[in-house]
């Protein structure tokens, strides 16, 4: 059986190779450093869970989420939102349209673990009303 691919899309070096040191002994990990770049991976990978930062340069991380969840290719790809802002109006924002799970940094390496597991084991669902 194949591992689950991750994408991991995290604009600061150091906790984005703390996300990839953390998750690829269990997991296939792809890294993008801005929102653009995820995009970019985004139009040929079908990950099974996207670890996303809310603020990200070039594109941003609700408008990434957006993207994930209006693509049908994507339907299934579940969505872990880190941020170091939760009072941000795009996290807000984030909540109020369905994200799975949103996480504030720092996050601990067993949490981490742990919210990659439940997400990925829960049954994908996405409220159209």
């Amino acid at each position: 059986m194949s591992k689950a691919l991750l994408m991991i899309v995290e604009d600061d070096p150091n906790v984005a190779s703390f996300l990839e040191t953390t998750l690829s002994k269990d997991y296939d990990t792809r890294v993008a450093c801005d929102g653009k770049q995820a995009l970019d991976i985004l139009e040929s990978a079908t990950p099974d869970l996207v670890i996303l930062d809310v603020r990200l340069p070039i594109v941003s991380g609700y408008d990434v989420y957006c993207n994930i969840r209006t693509n049908t290719r994507l339907e299934k790809t579940r969505v872990l939102v880190l941020t170091g802002y939760p009072d941000e109006p795009e996290t807000a924002l984030l909540r109020e349209i369905g994200a799975e799970m949103i996480i504030e940094k720092p996050i601990t390496p067993g949490k981490l673990r742990k919210s990659v597991r439940e997400l990925l084991a829960a049954e994908h669902h996405v409220d159209q009303s």
